[in-house]
């Protein structure tokens, strides 16, 4: 069994990232591996709004992600300090998402046999 985290950079709808990691993330939890945790950072942060206007012609990846982590009981964080950047209010999160700093991404690096990000670097 493999343990692996996501850091996600990119913004949604711009490089698919959150297509593809919600994709490999079902992919390596069918083969019994482990996800334990999907932070998001700089740019990235932005994945975690809920109120996105998608209308009905677009995929909706907030509510997408938020399924996925209901599904598999993950944990999902985005960085306090760019949260702050942007103004984003903890209201417009997709629910069961949690503020943590670069101490709990570092921790969940440290424990993790893979790290894969998504985006430009951080």
């Amino acid at each position: 069994m493999v343990t692996v985290s996501f850091v996600v950079c990119a913004e949604p709808y711009k490089f698919e990232a959150i297509d593809t990691l919600l994709n490999l993330g079902e992919a390596l939890l069918s083969k019994g591996h482990q996800i334990l945790g999907i932070f998001f950072y700089g740019s990235g942060v932005y994945n975690i709004n809920k109120d996105v206007n998608v209308g009905s012609a677009i995929r909706n990846l907030p509510k997408r992600l938020e399924d996925f982590m209901k599904k598999y009981n993950l944990n999902i964080s985005a960085c306090s300090t760019w949260i702050n950047f942007t103004g984003l209010k903890g209201e417009k999160f997709v629910p069961g998402v949690c503020q943590d700093g670069l101490g709990g991404l570092s921790e969940w690096m440290a424990a993790s046999d893979r790290v894969i990000m998504f985006g430009p670097g951080g």
